[in-house]
């Protein structure tokens, strides 16, 4: 169509849906009835009840049809969630209410060089997993990350309650060449699964003591690794001593002086979480029986009823009348006789709260949110959890409605060290950072990526985004900047100068430096390429939706016909076939060469000059083949490529540039997506007032983030259901 007439008809469609579009929220509400996600609900209860355990594991996955487990109307809620309510509740009050003996004080030490399960591994043959470890006059040396030697578990340790815990050790780098990290992980009974708790970078020739406090439950367990080992000068890994095996190997290992861990830490015993619920409720030690038991003083009614009417209203986030109190005390009469102690008679009212639709579900009546409410709105935006005291005060004042005070309630939360929860959340939604471990990079190609650079990755991202909010910065940052959360393992890893320790600082670019901005961090690198190879498909596509908020997606009555790519030597000739097909090009003409710009970072974000594909080699011995040598084969990238509007982006800084051409349509993207995580709902036309507000704001303070999460929520809409 003519241009002009092309325009006046989008303008008159645009109203009419928009028009129709607010009719709609006008009587049915903006928002429908919204869940307390599994975070949000393992973060009120942990704030209620002053518990650390890990509840969400009890409950289903959220759904994952939309960026943000926070919108509404992608939920779902089923008998299976009923029941796991239940279990998690339960989960929850185990840890709430400990009443066993008090635990012994003081640390327990490790003594891997003398405990008769980590000695018989100094001798066992490497082909039955021994002659990896060896001791020395002063310390125990691990030439490996294996859990099988060192789990504290087989050392006769396990946590007896759940809370937290500290480890305390020194350590050095044996025959160390360059930096060895000292890696802690936590494993369970139950998963299976290890994390690492703790990772400590200790410099050639130097000791360090290391100290991190962590939660565990009694069905943990913990061990140390060496992380971030070379191998020895003739290139050979540990596992190719098979004579000798520690005790002749030249490479590089963690050598532990000492190592104790103490807990669980708690000022008093029952703990004050313990107490706290049970306010009122005598706590007396029974030596006989070697537990605590707790009496009654008064009708065991009265006591269950002084503890639902202090919890009920932190659950509900509201008022409670007298009515739902009593709907809950009465759930203790038939379950339990007078002789029954108090903490097993309270139980059933508190289980039936933490599962009832007053706690699972966001209140509110389509108009404007009443005071209570937006605070729940508020807190749950930026926390992930129910209102503190001061916001409940506020809303029990009906105060919290006044700019002024919603603006100082908005700096004080940013501020707090529970708004990391938001950071967290929202990038995980956004960016899918919660995907990292998706793939796994080839080991043989990509041999410096472990543990320590996965945890890296993410917290470059996540201190990124917290650095934006504390120093009141830019968000055109995250499409570029002049500087990058890192530490000192990171800065090795993207060759830049020295930073010094484990802790992340912003550091400033050199000139000439491709970094800066989230394309060029090495976790969204990771996130879109494969085990083996990068993926200009899925990297452009990331670009189009995460920060273009554009979807991309065939229209229906499209065919899709795959491309006959045979006779095509490099990813670059395979995927314009794709642009061939006219049904293809639609989309390929946006995806591919916002992908192919990014050509020059591998899939573990480290930059290259050209690709690096291994073949493995059969060699045949005894009558038996098996692979053996690696041929490496070096292939040329090439980048260029042409973007719809003719501008042409070859590699990242060509990239970059034509993002920050487009930084009002990316900016209104990214505040399109903090709309949507604060409200629960998907944005539509109706919002681009909004949206275009808000980004008014944000350009009037130098596009600052901040200034824009402050006019999200100064919004009238903000306090509207």
């Amino acid at each position: 169509p003519d241009p002009a007439l092309k325009k006046r008809a989008l303008a008159a469609l645009e109203a009419d849906l928009r028009a129709a579009n607010l009719k709609k929220q006008a009587t049915e509400g903006r928002v429908p009835a919204r869940r307390l996600t599994r975070l949000e609900f393992e973060y009120t209860l942990q704030d209620i009840l002053g518990v650390r355990g890990d509840i969400a594991r009890h409950l289903p996955p959220e759904n994952a049809s939309a960026n943000f487990d926070t919108v509404a109307d992608k939920q779902g809620i089923s008998p299976l969630h009923i029941r796991s309510y239940l279990n998690a509740a339960d989960a929850a009050l185990d840890e709430a209410i400990e009443l066993g003996p008090k635990p012994r004080a003081g640390a327990r030490e490790m003594d891997y060089r003398n405990n008769f399960y980590s000695s018989m591994w100094f001798e066992r043959p490497l082909r039955n997993g021994g002659m990896t470890v060896m001791k020395t006059k002063d310390a125990y040396v691990t030439f490996e990350f294996k859990p099988h030697v060192a789990q504290s578990n087989n050392m006769g340790y396990k946590p007896r309650y759940p809370g937290l815990y500290r480890i305390t050790a020194e350590a050095y780098g044996y025959q160390a060449r360059t930096p060895v990290t000292f890696g802690i992980y936590r494993n369970s009974d139950l998963s299976g699964i290890s994390k690492l708790i703790g990772a400590f970078e200790l410099p050639p020739g130097k000791t360090r003591t290391i100290e991190l406090t962590e939660f565990f439950t009694p069905t943990d367990f913990f061990y140390p690794a060496a992380l971030d080992i070379n191998w020895a000068p003739d290139g050979k890994s540990i596992y190719h001593m098979r004579v000798k095996g520690a005790r002749g190997y030249k490479g590089e290992g963690l050598a532990i002086k000492w190592l104790k861990i103490e807990g669980p830490l708690e000022e008093e015993w029952p703990p004050t979480r313990t107490r706290n619920l049970l306010t009122g409720v005598p706590i007396i030690w029974l030596p006989q029986h070697r537990i605590y038991w707790t009496s009654a003083t008064k009708e065991p009614k009265e006591h269950v009823r002084d503890i639902v009417k202090r919890l009920a209203p932190k659950a509900f986030r509201r008022p409670v009348t007298d009515a739902e109190i009593e709907s809950f005390v009465s759930l203790a009469k038939p379950h339990h006789p007078k002789d029954q102690p108090m903490h097993k008679i309270v139980r059933a009212p508190l289980r039936a709260m933490f599962s009832s639709p007053q706690f699972l579900f966001h209140a509110g009546q389509p108009g404007p949110l009443d005071d209570h409410a937006l605070a729940s709105r508020l807190s749950y935006f930026l926390w992930k959890t129910l209102p503190d005291e001061q916001l409940f005060a506020l809303a029990r004042d009906k105060k919290l409605k006044d700019p002024k005070v919603l603006a100082n309630q908005v700096n004080r939360m940013l501020n707090d060290p529970r708004s990391n929860r938001f950071v967290d959340d929202f990038l995980d939604g956004w960016l899918g950072l919660s995907e990292i471990d998706a793939t796994t990079p080839d080991e043989k190609l990509y041999p410096e990526y472990g543990d320590t650079l996965r945890q890296a990755m993410l917290a470059e991202t996540r201190l990124f985004l917290r650095e934006l909010i504390d120093r009141n910065l830019a968000a055109r940052n995250f499409i570029d900047s002049d500087f990058i959360m890192a530490n000192d393992r990171l800065a090795r890893f993207y060759r830049l100068p020295a930073v010094k320790g484990d802790a992340f600082v912003p550091v400033k670019l050199p000139k000439g430096s491709e970094r800066g901005g989230l394309v060029a961090q090495a976790g969204f690198l990771k996130l879109t390429s494969t085990d083996f190879a990068t993926s200009p498909i899925h990297r452009g596509s990331w670009i189009l939706k995460n920060l273009y908020n554009e979807k991309i997606e065939p229209p229906a009555d499209v065919v899709i016909n795959e491309p006959d790519i045979r006779g095509t030597t490099t990813i670059r000739e395979a995927i314009l076939k794709h642009q061939e097909l006219e049904s293809c090009a639609r989309c390929h003409s946006k995806i591919d060469p916002l992908g192919f710009a990014l050509e020059y970072y591998d899939p573990v974000g480290r930059k290259r000059s050209e690709y690096r594909h291994v073949e493995e080699l059969p060699v045949e011995r005894d009558g038996t083949t098996f692979t053996k040598k690696i041929k490496f084969t070096k292939v040329p990238i090439e980048a260029a490529m042409t973007l719809p509007n003719g501008r042409e982006v070859r590699d990242l800084p060509t990239l970059k540039a034509a993002l920050m051409a487009d930084k009002e349509l990316i900016l209104k993207g990214i505040i399109g997506k903090l709309i949507s995580y604060a409200h629960g709902r998907e944005v539509t036309l109706a919002d681009r007032p909004y949206i275009d507000a808000v980004y008014q704001v944000s350009k009037s303070h130098k596009y600052s983030l901040r200034a824009a999460i402050e006019a999200i929520v100064a919004h009238p809409e903000f306090g509207r259901k």
